[in-house]
């Protein structure tokens, strides 16, 4: 009987190392596919010393969104969060290196970095204290560098405002300590300073100034604070002080009446109270700024915002803590109250 027998190409040696071959370049080819796509999308680095949580960041994820992209599929976006600054330097260059199509920074003191890295790829700041002053741009209506975004506050009487807040929240309040960051001696901090001493002079309060380098002298100041009744403690806001979890509740502890440089410091850190633009919301206009430059705008076309909107935050449960009791007058005036 005749058999016949047929022998697969598969089982072939030759037949073997020829498919090995061809799905090896398959693999290969696909994988190239896969990076040259990646490499293609807009590239967007942040660079920040807050957490990659915060209302900050997310509000500029949200408006990314908004805008059309999609994280990962439309838009590379690299966030690197480090406590110190000198930390972030490195992260910038190599930002660069990589040619980044963007980078955004959430202070003036990270912007400074950035622009020592990079006079050519645009920097998005939210925000920047007194951009100007500082040396980032050229005017708010005209930036003329490679840096445009938000400021930190409409004018620098919003400093003064703070103390007269934390007058009608603690009427009693007799004396204030303000914590600055001493790590450089810019004009518009000091005048920050003068516009708070002022204020200090007209309500009849003692005023004193404490300067720090790190948050970790921060974190001793507040706790070798000698517990005094009708006493507050201020922060001169820059980047230095953008960490309070630790900080905030020491002072509670403590039972130190603690201003806040924003409402994430009130809701999640338990500091008293803040009067600070609405962080969420400069995260979305961020995102504007980011997508504009992507379609092509100049950062230095783009004029430079205020914030369009300031917050009033309490935190009634460190008021109770810290046995301070609220005028219900100023409860009603606060946006929002922490219970």
């Amino acid at each position: 009987m005749l058999r016949l027998r047929f022998l697969s190409p598969f089982k072939s040696p030759r037949w073997t190392i020829s498919l090995r071959i061809v799905l090896t370049a398959l693999f290969y080819l696909f994988a190239f596919d896969a990076k040259a796509q990646v490499a293609k999308l807009p590239h967007v680095g942040v660079l920040t010393t807050i957490s990659t949580d915060r209302p900050q960041l997310k509000g500029l994820r949200d408006g990314l969104k908004a805008a059309g992209y999609v994280i990962g599929t439309s838009l590379y976006l690299d966030m690197i969060q480090r406590k110190t600054l000198t930390e972030l330097e490195p992260v910038a260059r190599g930002f660069v290196k990589d040619r980044f199509d963007v980078l955004v920074v959430t202070s003036g003191s990270e912007a400074e970095i950035a622009q020592q890295t990079t006079r050519e790829i645009p920097i998005v700041f939210m925000p920047a204290d007194d951009p100007v002053r500082r040396g980032l741009v050229k005017s708010y209506a005209r930036p003329g560098t490679n840096l445009t975004g938000l400021s930190a506050l409409r004018d620098i009487q919003d400093s003064g405002k703070v103390l007269e807040l934390f007058k009608a929240l603690e009427p009693k309040l007799d004396s204030v300590i303000l914590l600055s960051d001493g790590r450089g001696s810019a004009q518009f901090f000091a005048e920050r300073a003068s516009s708070i001493r002022r204020v200090a002079a007209r309500l009849n309060i003692r005023y004193s100034e404490k300067f720090t380098r790190t948050s970790e002298q921060v974190f001793e100041i507040v706790s070798e604070l000698r517990r005094e009744p009708n006493q507050g403690v201020l922060l001169n806001c820059t980047a230095l002080f953008s960490d309070l979890k630790r900080i905030a509740p020491r002072a509670k502890e403590r039972g130190i009446a603690l201003q806040g440089c924003s409402a994430a410091h009130v809701i999640d850190d338990s500091a008293l109270f803040t009067y600070a633009p609405d962080i969420y919301q400069i995260g979305l206009r961020g995102a504007w700024y980011v997508d504009r430059i992507l379609k092509g705008a100049k950062p230095q076309d783009l004029p430079v915002e205020s914030p369009r909107k300031f917050e009033f935050v309490i935190n009634l449960r460190t008021a109770n803590a810290i046995g301070l009791k609220i005028p219900p007058e100023v409860l009603q005036q606060a946006d929002r109250v922490i219970q």
